[in-house]
């Protein structure tokens, strides 16, 4: 392979399930459920072989890693070979202190924990189902734990879904955030939008020519970092633009995506179909685009099957495929990383 075409990561999806039922989650946009809900550990086991040499993995799907009965074996089994940045995201609610232990154990270098809220009424909006002082709890507790281990790892961050109903509690939710100890916060932008509410609650006016200054989210940023601890690291937002930037600004194309049921994509939206609203109002239903299954074919083979290369190509030199149809993905750059460096934490 040349350089341009390294596969240097992978991203499992180890869930597609949820106990929640969140109104911004991209899960909304596809016809029917994804099947099998969960990645048995034989998809892992069929990709083991080849990750020694990557640079770093992700387990996390469009669903919550925790519902799957076998994460932790899976875990156990890529840290056999594996040594690179293991990550997750989580919705934190599944997590009590075995588990923890568990995570802490096997070396995670970063856990996001999907917060999105300051307040309890609006983790309810938000995240309809959860339990906002459970998930402080577990916050705390998590933290509170990797003191007594004595382990710098996990870092915990805590993500933030921007909406302009919600901006005005992002300083006290950094502060909130703050106080438990955690590393630091995750500013998303809204991209996963169905219906012209969600489309009103994007803070970013490119993609959908939606009338918002980008003043007042710079504003609540700014607010927010003056909350900040030193150490504390703000990363993100994705700029959203009104023209193509000429290449995918979401997923590193040099990761492949493995689906709960073991198909390889180029990236967790390709690997479904699913339907969004597009940036001229209209309803995009775009097909699942596989390139083979790592229970069938050597992953390395798979990454570098014609079409998976043609496909990279394309998405790399701004000739878009079918199968990325309008993305906003297509529109966007990803965030920076701000650190306050005000002194020693």
């Amino acid at each position: 392979m040349s350089a341009e075409q390294l596969l240097t990561g992978v991203v499992l999806e180890t869930s597609s399930a949820c106990q929640l039922d969140c109104p911004y989650c991209s899960l909304r946009s596809y016809p029917e459920r994804p099947d099998p809900a969960v990645m048995p550990l034989s998809v892992v086991e069929a990709v083991a072989p080849y990750l020694a040499e990557f640079e770093s993995i992700d387990l996390t799907g469009w669903g919550e890693p925790l519902k799957n009965p076998e994460l932790f074996p899976i875990i156990e089994t890529v840290r056999r070979t594996f040594t690179g940045r293991l990550s997750m995201t989580t919705n934190g609610l599944l997590l009590e202190r075995q588990r923890m232990e568990r995570l802490i154990e096997f070396g995670l270098d970063t856990i996001c924990i999907s917060v999105d809220a300051a307040s309890e009424r609006s983790y309810k909006l938000v995240r309809p189902g959860g339990n906002f002082k459970r998930l402080r709890m577990v916050m705390e507790d998590f933290e509170s734990l990797k003191g007594e281990r004595r382990s710098e790892r996990p870092d915990l961050f805590a993500t933030f879904l921007l909406r302009r109903d919600a901006l005005q509690e992002l300083p006290d939710f950094v502060g909130m955030v703050t106080a438990h100890g955690l590393t630091g916060v995750v500013l998303q932008q809204l991209t996963g939008i169905f219906n012209d509410a969600g489309m009103s609650q994007a803070t970013h006016s490119g993609y959908y020519h939606n009338p918002f200054e980008q003043a007042e989210l710079d504003e609540a940023i700014a607010r927010a970092k003056e909350a900040t601890p030193p150490g504390f690291i703000i990363v993100g937002p994705e700029n959203v633009y009104a023209e193509r930037q000429g290449h995918c600004g979401v997923f590193d194309l040099s990761r492949a995506f493995v689906t709960a049921a073991g198909d390889v994509s180029a990236c967790c939206a390709m690997a479904y179909p699913c339907s969004f609203i597009r940036r001229d109002g209209s309803l995009e239903k775009t097909p699942a685009v596989t390139f083979g299954n790592v229970r069938e074919r050597p992953l390395p083979e798979i990454y570098n099957d014609p079409a998976y290369v043609r496909a990279r190509e394309q998405i790399r030199s701004g000739e878009i495929p079918d199968a990325c149809g309008d993305c906003i993905a297509l529109y966007m750059e990803p965030g920076e990383a701000w650190t306050n460096y005000s002194g020693d934490r």
